[in-house]
């Protein structure tokens, strides 16, 4: 739950998770619940989430050769805390921002709100 996106997909690739992820993702009761960095990660990388977290953060016991791999389960970037009144809606703002301007697929939520991966035809901005 939250904290750093980097750290978390750095964590996630270092102890495969992705891959073992990758194995259960088609399953109909597959369920994968993540808030804050764990909803970012659920993209397919984490282009402009830089703006809101360090991806230079490297906590002790990390590889450094451990990628900040993202896990795919949407075709677009979350932004989380967008105009939720959190300490990070400003960061989130100058992320969908960026993201917009890049032409970036990616969608914001408030926080409260979900992504349903099973539908990911909603608006992707």
């Amino acid at each position: 739950m939250g904290g750093n996106a980097f750290v978390l997909a750095r964590a996630m690739t270092q102890a495969g998770f992705r891959d073992a992820l990758a194995a259960q993702f088609p399953r109909r009761e597959f369920t994968y619940g993540g808030y804050s960095a764990g909803a970012c990660v659920a993209g397919p990388d984490l282009r402009g989430i830089d703006l809101m977290d360090d991806p230079a953060v490297l906590p002790d016991g990390y590889s450094s050769t451990a990628a900040p791999e993202c896990l795919g389960l949407v075709p677009y970037r979350i932004v989380p805390h967008w105009r939720s009144g959190h300490p990070e809606s400003d960061s989130a703002e100058n992320a969908a921002a960026h993201l917009a301007e890049h032409g970036s697929a990616h969608r914001c939520l408030r926080d409260g709100e979900a992504v349903n991966v099973h539908d990911i035809t909603g608006p992707a901005a």
